[in-house]
């Protein structure tokens, strides 16, 4: 039995699939998908369902998910687009292909995708050989550790799934993970952007923090080289990586 690992999918369903084979996952095994698995790519609602529909694996909510939370009418029915996120979600972060994916759902499957999405947590962590691991989309709020979505409040849940120490305009000091006694697993961030590009795709390790966003949100604007991004897949009993690029498609 293995536990993985994997975030920021945005919608590339393909590279997905291709991970599960690669890694020969089986129902024995487990996998943590760490947010960011909608917009921008053709098929996060396919995406979502296929978690949801899968009892070997799980998502944390990360900031997209956020923003179709704060965007949708949570009663699952309406196609209403009541939130406070619902600008920055469909004209700035590619959420208008989810919204149109979401909508072509019947109304009883948008009831049932909210529902999950409103029980999934933002951070969880997993002991293994010795070790405490943290694995949340980007952020940490120990009072929200293994609860539920519907829990936490609002500006912490924010904290949680945009601050990150990888972008200077949601800085938080990297003293933030240091301090704790755990290693942490996160994404949000893509790691071209901090190991920079035409080098090797591999998580980014930095103390006690490991960045496993492989890039899947470049994938349809096309300005990478193909082997340059895709997905970057920890499995936790001994953090080693397994990497797909969308050159493998």
């Amino acid at each position: 039995m293995s536990t993985y690992a994997i975030s920021d999918l945005h919608g590339q369903y393909g590279i997905f699939e291709k991970l599960l084979d690669v890694i020969d996952f089986s129902e024995n095994d487990f996998l943590y998908v760490l947010g960011d698995a909608i917009d921008r790519g053709p098929d996060g609602i396919k995406i979502l369902q296929k978690i949801k529909d899968t009892p070997n694996m799980d998502l944390l909510i990360g900031n997209h998910e956020y923003m179709m939370l704060n965007s949708i009418d949570l009663d699952g029915y309406s196609e209403d687009l009541p939130g406070d996120s619902t600008e920055l979600w469909m004209y700035y972060n590619g959420g208008d292909e989810t919204f149109d994916q979401y909508c072509s759902l019947n109304e009883s499957d948008r009831k049932d995708l909210v529902e999950w999405l409103l029980t999934r947590k933002l951070t969880t962590l997993i002991d293994t050989d010795g070790r405490t691991i943290c694995l949340t989309h980007s952020y940490f709020n120990e009072e929200c550790i293994d609860k539920e979505y519907k829990e936490c409040n609002n500006r912490v849940i924010w904290n949680i799934v945009w601050k990150t120490p990888y972008r200077y305009d949601l800085e938080i000091p990297i003293d933030h993970y240091t301090e704790k006694d755990w290693d942490f697993v996160i994404g949000h961030v893509p790691v071209q952007r901090v190991a920079g590009l035409d080098v090797k795709l591999q998580a980014f390790h930095e103390q006690n923090v490991l960045l496993i966003d492989g890039g899947c949100s470049y994938g349809p604007r096309n300005v990478l080289d193909p082997n340059e991004y895709g997905v970057i897949c920890i499995r936790l009993e001994d953090m080693s990586e397994t990497v797909v690029t969308f050159a493998s498609l």
